[in-house]
């Protein structure tokens, strides 16, 4: 296959490889329950309360169902497998078919949690004697352990390369939908460990082999490697002088390709999971914890590219992101990229919202949907969300949302220098999160259509294959904007320098790339805006990406957690640089504070968008003051009335608009959360 014709075959081979989904959670998600930890697995764990037993059947009692029922929860959340074998867990997974009994008569849905990659290896290989040879081992032939504290050390890893593992893990998921009749299907501990800690089992190592060749014809393993055959070839090996912490840079093409298959090895043990799950019953959902965008190198540090495993899901949880609010030092933490990166497939995003009403205010804004509500009692925020949601719902259910931007987070650009490309990525979209500029995350495959937007942002995006640079060229000559920065376009997709910059032509003066010594990741900032019209389209160049303050050393990996999550230096200069390829063609201007957040979705049948409005400093400040608002319609619409909904509010209200044709200007009050929709 030929490097120019990759690009397309990957987006050929996703479009092909759809799953059927589950149409109730087309409705949205009200997920909560009791303890997803069966017994079995508290006692071995230790230090549990003497009455642990009694605990865990109250949170699956009759009583916990029809009060959660009364609460407005559509879908009970709890255990089923945790690792210890099925004939150790066989009495606990029979409960939790009885208990689902019950919720399915009370008209609620069923949520089991199944452990992913855990194997309590005392029982398990009791039970399976084969499973000695279905776990992970490191490089010196040790069991990888679950890195869950220092005392659980009884906790093996599952090799995923391995086909009798995963056909043991489908006898469970097979009893959750035969027997337990399980709605939805919650895949816990969705990863691997970081290196030093990946597979070198004999299985893992004759998977990569054959990987290597069913990718790549021995013409482009010559160009890749420098020689042919790869029988010999194994996982990269570490040590102390050369920790895979510090690697700062990944240009290594074996170290690249063992990322590439970790995580392909990952989406493939899915997809078989889903669809096997899918043939027994098409309407049972799947959803997996891999958290979301968080700022870590997920690809290299946990095997999980949410582009590949997100096709076979229909929601997934995050653990790891800040709550949401606006710091001290003026940075605005948000889970907004994980919900877009959600939205971006068709997915709902499940976070921990049950505490705070911005939490929650943020999953109705950019989730459209509840999520996960909380386990044991739902606190009076919580219940006021549920109730307006439920009360509201035709405004979430089937919306869209409105962006002319599309922001690429490119897999070999952050995986390969996640220092630099991830911090500049992180940055940018900080600052058009904070203008209200509307944008969606696109992905690799996605840059075969780009029609639908205005302007493509490329932050930092160094490893673009020539097929994708030739559909940036057709937008920009369609007509799009193109707002790239730094060393956007200098490497192909294998991180190799490119002769010529590959944004030659649409890009005057880039400087060339630069390899990193001391400094991490921020460039120097040399000018403005460098801005040029071609053919229909506009193209903007800015030389970098500067983060405001001190950068800590590099090492851990690096992640670019939520201490960057602030505007970078020239925020004003990238804003304006996208406004202005975008012709100023930005659906929506919302004034107000810099903790005050906007999403624009609509539900063009209907006639209307929803504009939502979240205050992430609503702890100190209470209610702003009206929020000034000036929306474009389609086609040259004009709006027939304003109406603001909010949980702060008793019912709805029409406020005083002014219509022209194309655009509405309004102003609306916001206290914590506000929607207002505009009719046309």
């Amino acid at each position: 296959m030929r490097l120019a014709n990759m690009f397309v075959a990957m987006a050929a081979v996703a479009a092909a490889q759809e799953m059927p989904r589950a149409s109730w959670i087309e409705n949205g998600l009200i997920d909560a329950g009791g303890n997803h930890e069966p017994y079995i697995f508290v006692v071995r764990r230790g230090g549990q309360r003497l009455d642990a037993r009694q605990q865990i059947e109250g949170a699956q009692s009759e009583e916990v169902l029809r009060r959660l029922k009364a609460q407005g929860v559509e879908v009970f959340h709890t255990h089923l497998y945790k690792g210890f074998g099925m004939a150790a867990e066989m009495p606990e997974m029979e409960e939790t078919k009885r208990v689902a009994g019950i919720a399915h008569k009370l008209g609620l849905k069923v949520d089991t949690y199944i452990q992913w990659d855990t194997m309590m290896y005392e029982t398990f290989f009791a039970e399976e004697p084969r499973a000695q040879n279905w776990i992970q081992r490191d490089a010196g032939g040790l069991p990888i352990l679950l890195t869950y504290g220092y005392q659980q050390s009884y906790r093996y890893r599952p090799c995923f390369s391995n086909q009798e593992y995963l056909d043991y893990l489908k006898r469970i998921v097979r009893y959750a939908v035969e027997e337990v009749k399980t709605d939805f299907i919650h895949f816990d501990n969705f990863d691997l460990n970081a290196e030093p800690d990946s597979c070198h089992d004999k299985v893992c190592k004759a998977g990569f082999r054959r990987y290597l060749k069913e990718k790549y014809s021995a013409e482009m393993r010559r160009e890749r490697f420098g020689f042919e055959n790869v029988d010999f070839v194994n996982p990269p090996q570490w040590n102390a002088s050369n920790p895979p912490s510090r690697l700062r840079v990944i240009f290594d093409p074996m170290i690249q390709e063992w990322i590439d298959y970790r995580c392909q090895t990952m989406a493939d043990a899915l997809r078989q999971m889903a669809l096997y799950a899918k043939s027994l019953n098409p309407e049972v959902a799947i959803e997996v914890n891999p958290h979301g965008i968080t700022g870590g190198n997920r690809a290299w540090e946990a095997a999980i590219d949410h582009s590949r495993i997100l096709k076979w899901t229909e929601a997934f949880w995050t653990e790891e992101d800040p709550n949401p609010g606006y710091s001290a030092d003026g940075r605005l933490l948000s889970r907004i990229r994980s919900y877009k990166l959600a939205r971006a497939y068709k997915n709902v995003l499940m976070s921990y919202i049950s505490d705070d009403p911005v939490a929650m205010a943020e999953s109705l804004a950019f989730n459209q949907t509840i999520g996960f509500a909380g386990t044991g009692r739902l606190t009076p925020d919580m219940l006021r969300y549920i109730a307006f949601y439920r009360r509201n719902r035709e405004l979430f259910t089937g919306s869209m949302d409105v962006a002319t931007v599309a922001v690429l987070r490119s897999y070999p650009s952050i995986t390969y220098d996640q220092a630099h490309v991830q911090l500049a990525t992180i940055l940018v979209e900080q600052a058009l999160i904070q203008a209200r500029i509307p944008f969606n995350l696109v992905f690799d495959e996605q840059l075969a259509d780009l029609a639908k937007y205005k302007v493509l942002l490329l932050p930092e995006t160094e490893c673009l294959s020539d097929a994708q640079l030739e559909a940036i060229r057709k937008f920009v000559k369609a007509g799009g904007g193109l707002v790239a920065t730094g060393q956007a376009g200098l490497y192909d997709q294998w991180r190799r320098l490119r002769v010529a910059p590959g944004l030659k032509g649409l890009i005057d003066s880039q400087p060339g790339a630069r390899e990193y010594e001391e400094e991490v990741a921020p460039v120097a900032i040399t000018g403005a805006s460098a801005r040029k019209d071609i053919e229909k389209g506009r193209v903007v160049y800015i030389s970098g990406v500067k983060f405001d303050g001190r950068l800590p050393e590099f090492g851990n990996f690096f992640r670019v957690d939520d201490r960057f999550w602030k505007l970078p230096k020239n925020a004003q200069e990238i804003t304006d640089g996208v406004r202005w390829a975008a012709r100023d063609d930005v659906p929506v201007q919302v004034s107000g504070p810099a903790y005050l957040v906007s999403n624009l979705v609509e539900q063009p049948g209907k006639r209307r968008m929803m504009l939502h409005l979240v205050n992430y400093n609503a702890k100190k400040t209470g209610s702003l003051e009206p929020v000034e608002v000036i929306c474009r319609l389609p086609g040259g619409q004009a709006a027939k009335e304003v109406r603001i909904y909010s949980p702060d509010l008793d019912g709805s209200r029409a406020i005083e608009m002014k219509s022209t044709a194309s655009q509405v200007s309004f102003a609306v009050p916001v206290k914590t959360y506000t929607v207002a929709v505009i009719q046309w």
